[in-house]
């Protein structure tokens, strides 16, 4: 596992008026947003991005609604896939990625009925895809 630093700043620190020349600020070190790069001896790789509580609960959200309207990959269903049996830790599951992107093979009036029932907006998600895809890591 790598801890990796990232160019972006979070959803909650952006600013939709802000100028792009003035986007070239440092994000603050307190709340800076890290990635964990995780490779196995099998050569698979995986990108894991902490979220703070808001960003997760939309994300779930979204997930859930997502996972119930598109069509599951060769059958498997994706909510046995993700459990996660807590024991008692109160662990929360992994938001899907992969998953989440798959909304925009909805039509954009579907696309805008599915962000509402999750309580997200377009570019509240497309601010969070950009961050849990890694985008912040062009360094690499």
């Amino acid at each position: 596992m790598t801890l990796l630093p990232s160019t972006l700043s979070p959803f909650a620190e952006q600013n939709p008026d802000e100028d792009m020349a003035d986007s070239d600020n440092e994000p603050s070190i307190t709340s800076a947003l890290n990635h964990v790069l995780i490779t196995t001896q099998t050569g698979s790789i995986a990108l894991l991005t902490p979220l703070d509580e808001a960003t997760y609960r939309r994300l779930s959200a979204l997930q859930t609604t997502l996972s119930s309207i598109l069509e599951h990959s060769a059958g498997l269903n994706p909510r046995a896939y993700r459990s996660v049996e807590s024991e008692g830790l109160g662990a929360r599951g992994i938001v899907d990625g992969d998953l989440i992107t798959r909304i925009y093979e909805l039509g954009a009036g579907k696309r805008l009925e599915v962000l509402g029932r999750a309580g997200a907006e377009v570019w509240g998600m497309r601010s969070d895809l950009e961050i849990i895809a890694g985008e912040g890591l062009g360094y690499l």
